[in-house]
């Protein structure tokens, strides 16, 4: 098996336990910081290290510089986004759960000054934006920019090998498992057309650093990364024209799917209820 692919079958499969054990199990509220964004970062190193071990082709340091600056800022945008995320949630949900108390609060105490509560609602909104908007926007444009450096970066330098049929079972799967998760995310970080864009980007980006070098066949990574634009791209669409496309587009919110029992209430009650009463007929 390609190595490229090994390490592809061992990253996705600890990934998937890494971002589904917090749903199943209580974990401490560090696990985010401690083990999946690290995880991350240091499956990009075991990539960058097995895609330049051979480095059959030849680049210019100019260009090597160039593609390495590339992929520390990438890092500093991924992990300085998990930071300021995890900072940010934790002080916005004190707050959240604390607001009767505040409200009584500021019956007796100077909060009942206008000035102070507005001082309080203008922290609140700011701490809400580094959490919900600007924290996760961070993680995953470094996230998906990690990808698309590691594409160029075997595009560029990478084996030229052609893959054989456990290689494709692999990267199909991999790629499968990461897109779902990746729709997940992104939609539960409210980032969909940041998403959009970027996936749009891989493959313009793949097209300008593919043309004459090496094509998908040789190219398990790339291969990778493009098949999980694709099924990020259509499960947004499928997601967005399943719950309320009209309501996410001009409002910006898409319902997340962690309200999964709203969801499924919005989806019989009020998208297919009829559809779904013509289905004995059809029987």
């Amino acid at each position: 098996m390609n190595r490229v692919a090994k390490t592809l079958f061992i990253f996705i499969l600890l990934f998937f336990l890494v971002s589904t054990l917090p749903e199943v199990f209580s974990l401490w509220e560090f696990w985010d910081i401690i083990v999946q964004a690290p995880l991350v970062g240091l499956f990009a190193m075991v990539f960058y290290r097995v895609i330049v071990s051979e480095k059959p082709q030849k680049i210019s340091d100019k260009r090597m510089l160039l593609l390495q600056a590339f992929m520390v800022l990438s890092f500093f945008i991924f992990f300085e986004g998990h930071g300021m995320h995890f900072t940010a949630n934790n002080i916005e949900v004190l707050m959240a759960e604390n607001l009767p108390f505040i409200h009584l609060a500021s019956l007796i105490f100077p909060l009942s000054n206008p000035t102070a509560q507005m001082y309080f609602w203008t922290v609140y909104s700011k701490i809400y934006y580094f959490d919900e908007m600007l924290g996760h926007q961070l993680v995953y444009t470094g996230f998906l920019l990690l990808l698309i450096s590691g594409m160029i970066l075997e595009l560029w330098i990478g084996e030229r090998k052609p893959l054989r049929r456990a290689d494709y079972i692999v990267i199909i799967a991999s790629g499968g498992v990461a897109g779902f998760l990746v729709v997940q995310a992104v939609i539960e970080g409210q980032f969909v057309p940041q998403s959009i864009v970027l996936s749009i980007g891989i493959f313009v980006i793949f097209l300008l650093a593919s043309k004459g070098r090496a094509s998908l066949k040789e190219s398990p990574f790339t291969l990778f990364v493009i098949i999980s634009a694709i099924l990020l791209l259509a499960g947004l669409l499928i997601y967005g024209l399943a719950t309320d496309p009209v309501y996410a587009t001009f409002v910006g919110r898409w319902p997340q799917p962690s309200e999964a029992k709203r969801l499924l209430t919005q989806f019989l009650a009020f998208n297919y209820w009829e559809e779904l009463g013509w289905l004995p007929l059809l029987l």
